[in-house]
C-alpha cells in the first residue's frame, strides 16, 4: 500500500487496547509490546503492568484487537498489523465486574504516553439496555482530550455496536454519544452495511470486516492467545482496531494532530462505499453522511496524505441553549411532539460558532414504553439526524432522564436559525409493552437542551441558496450542473454516483504522500519511557492506581440517570 511504501508504519505511536488483556508473549506481538502502555486493572497478577489474559477462547478478544493494529511484519507468522511498527499495550479491564472508577482509570492511564485507546466494548447490544459512561468516566474522557498527549488530546476509538440483529440503535449507547470518542461501524467487502451493525447519527466512519449474511470470507489473518492464528474476527470489535491502526499511521506523519484534527480528517476523507444504499444525505455544508456509514469508509492512503499537511483547526467553542417549558409537552399514543428551537449560534459572544462540529441534545422524556420512542433533529440547513430510533426489545418505562444524544451529520453547517426537535411514539413497536388505557398519554417531553460545538470563521459562507460544492478527498469539488438545493433529501442518485466514482478512481499513490520535515523531533516510545520514568517511578504509578482501585465498590453501583441498573459491559464480537 502507498503508506507502507513511504516507510510509514506507525513508528513512534503508542496504542493501548482496553479489553480483556493482551497476550504479549505471542510471536506476532512480542516485539511491539509496550509495558508502559499496559496495566492489569483486575489485579489478577497483583498490581502490575502485565495485561496477560486468561488463555482461552473467551479471553482472546483484546489480543486479536492488538494484532490488527500492530502484528509484526516479515516474521512469517499469522498476519501483518496496519501500523506494524507502532507500540502496542493492553489495559486489562473486562473479564470481571467493572466499576466507573476502573473505566476512568483505564481511559486516563499514562495519558501523556499513550496516543490511541481502543475500546471494542460497551453496553450489551441486546436492544433493551441503555447505558453509557458514568460520572468518573465522563470526566476521564474530557480530561483525556484536554490533557492527553501533552495537551493535544488522547484519541479514543470506540466500536459502534453489534446489536443490529436485535434492532438496537447506537443512540442508546452513551459512549457513542460522547463528542470525545470516534465511533466506528463495520461494512462487508462489497461495501454493504454489516448485518450486525447499529445505525445512529454518532457513527463517524466504517471499516471492512468481511461479514455479510452467510459470508465469512476472511479479510485478515490475526494472532490470538497462545501461539495461534485466526481468520475470522467479525464485528465492530474488529472494525475499531482497524481504524486505530490507520490513525496511528496518520499520527506518525503528523504527531501534532489534536483529537479534533483527527475527527476533521475523518470527515474530510472518508469515502462513499456504496451509493446505492438508501439513506445517504449531503448536508448543507457539502459533507456526505449516513446513519450506518457515518462519513464513509476510511482510506488509509488518503487520510495519511491529508494528515501530513493538515493545518490545526481553531479553538473549540461551545454554545448551549436550554429550552424553557411552561408545562410538559404531552404526546398521545402513536403521536409526536415537535419543538422549534431558534439559535443565533451565540452570536456576538466569545462562544460564537459559524461552523459546526458535533451537536448534542440533552433530553428529559417520560414514556409508557421507552422502546416505542424515536427522537430526530433537523438543522437550520435541513439535515435530519435520527438521534434515537425505536427499539422493539426495549419495554422499559424509565423514559429518558437527562439523556444526551449526539450527531455528526451537521458537520460544517452554520448553526443560526430554527432547529426542529421531534419526539415520536411508535405505538405497538414493542409488543411486550402493555397500555391499559388507550386514551392515556404515551409520554411527555419534559426538558431539552441544545448543545452546539464548533469553530468560528469570520468569512463563513451564507447558508442561503444552492450548494455549489461538496467535500470529498480532503477538498471541495464543484457540483456538476450548477449546484444542489441544500434541502434536497435524498440527494440525486446520479450525484452520489458521481462522488462515488471520483473517490473510487482517484487513488492515492506513494508519490502523492509528501511528508514534510518535522518542526520538532518525533519522540519515540523509548524517549517517552525515559521521560515517564523521570517524572514518575513505576512504584509511584502503582500507588496511584491502587487508590483508583479502592473506589471499585461504589463507582458503578448506581445506574446512569434514568437508565437500567448496570449489568456489565460486553465485548463487541
Amino acid at each position: 500500500m502507498p503508506v507502507w511504501k513511504n516507510n510509514i508504519t506507525g513508528n513512534g505511536v503508542v496504542v493501548s487496547i482496553i479489553d480483556d488483556g493482551v497476550d504479549h508473549t505471542n510471536k506476532d506481538l512480542r516485539k511491539n509490546f509496550e509495558v508502559f502502555a499496559s496495566f492489569d486493572l483486575l489485579a489478577s497478577h497483583g498490581l502490575s503492568h502485565d495485561p496477560m489474559p486468561i488463555k482461552d477462547e473467551e479471553n482472546s478478544h483484546g489480543t486479536r484487537c492488538a494484532g490488527e493494529v500492530s502484528m509484526e511484519a516479515n516474521n512469517s507468522y499469522c498476519g501483518v498489523g496496519i501500523a506494524f511498527n507502532a507500540k502496542i499495550g493492553g489495559i486489562r479491564l473486562l473479564d470481571g465486574p467493572v466499576t466507573d472508577a476502573m473505566e476512568a482509570s483505564a481511559l486516563t492511564y499514562n495519558i501523556h504516553f499513550i496516543d490511541i485507546y481502543v475500546c471494542s466494548w460497551g453496553p450489551r447490544d441486546n436492544g433493551a439496555e441503555m447505558d453509557g459512561p458514568h460520572y468518573l468516566t465522563e470526566q476521564a474522557l474530557r480530561l483525556g482530550t484536554r490533557k492527553g498527549r501533552v495537551g493535544k488530546g488522547s484519541i479514543f476509538v470506540w466500536a459502534a455496536g453489534n446489536g443490529g440483529m436485535y434492532d438496537d440503535h447506537c443512540g442508546a449507547d452513551g459512549y457513542i454519544n460522547s463528542i470525545y470518542t470516534i465511533s466506528i461501524g463495520a461494512i462487508t467487502q462489497s461495501g454493504k452495511p454489516a448485518f450486525f451493525g447499529e445505525p445512529c447519527a454518532g457513527v463517524m466512519a466504517v471499516t471492512p470486516t468481511g461479514s455479510g449474511y452467510g459470508d465469512y470470507q476472511p479479510l485478515v489473518t490475526l494472532t490470538t492467545t497462545g501461539d495461534g492464528c485466526v481468520t475470522h474476527f467479525p464485528g465492530t470489535s474488529s472494525a475499531a482496531p482497524i481504524a486505530a491502526g490507520i490513525l496511528a499511521l496518520a499520527l506518525e506523519v503528523n504527531p501534532a494532530l489534536t483529537w479534533r484534527d483527527v475527527q476533521h480528517l475523518i470527515a474530510n476523507t472518508a469515502k462513499i462505499p456504496d451509493p446505492e444504499e438508501p439513506g445517504w444525505s449531503i448536508n448543507a455544508a457539502g459533507y456526505h453522511v449516513h446513519h450506518r456509514y457515518g462519513f464513509g469508509v476510511l482510506d488509509a492512503g488518503l487520510l495519511v496524505q491529508q494528515a501530513a499537511l493538515f493545518q490545526k483547526v481553531g479553538r473549540q467553542r461551545t454554545c448551549t441553549q436550554e429550552v424553557a417549558f411552561d408545562s410538559p409537552r404531552i404526546f398521545s399514543p402513536g403521536d409526536s411532539v415537535t419543538l422549534r428551537i431558534h439559535s443565533d449560534g451565540c452570536q456576538w459572544t466569545s462562544n460564537e460558532i459559524s461552523s459546526l462540529e458535533h451537536v448534542q441534545v440533552r433530553l428529559g422524556v417520560s414514556a409508557r414504553c421507552r422502546g416505542d420512542l424515536s427522537v430526530s433533529l433537523e438543522s437550520p440547513g435541513g439535515t435530519v439526524s435520527m438521534l434515537l430510533d425505536s427499539r422493539p426489545n426495549d419495554a422499559s418505562t424509565a423514559g429518558l432522564k437527562n439523556w444526551t444524544l449526539m450527531t455528526v451529520h451537521c458537520w460544517g453547517e452554520q448553526p443560526r436559525g430554527h432547529w426542529t426537535l421531534k419526539v415520536t411514539d411508535h405505538k405497538g413497536e414493542v409488543w411486550r409493552c402493555t397500555r391499559q388505557h388507550e386514551e392515556e398519554p404515551a409520554g411527555a417531553l419534559l426538558t431539552a437542551t441544545l448543545i452546539l460545538y464548533g469553530t468560528y470563521h469570520s468569512h463563513q459562507s451564507s447558508p442561503e441558496g444552492p450548494l455549489y460544492s461538496i467535500v470529498s478527498m480532503g477538498s471541495r469539488h464543484p457540483i456538476p450542473g450548477g449546484g444542489l438545493h441544500r434541502r434536497a433529501r435524498p440527494p440525486p442518485l446520479d450525484l452520489l454516483h458521481w462522488v462515488y466514482q471520483m473517490e473510487r478512481d482517484r487513488k492515492v499513490r506513494a508519490a502523492d504522500i509528501i511528508v514534510p520535515a518535522r518542526h520538532e523531533k518525533l519522540e519515540t516510545p523509548a524517549d517517552r519511557t525515559a521521560n515517564f520514568l523521570k517524572l514518575l517511578t513505576s512504584r509511584e504509578a502503582l500507588k496511584l492506581h491502587s487508590a483508583c482501585l479502592l473506589q471499585r465498590s461504589s463507582a458503578r453501583s448506581s445506574p446512569a440517570a434514568g437508565e437500567l441498573p448496570e449489568q456489565g459491559l460486553s465485548r463487541r464480537v
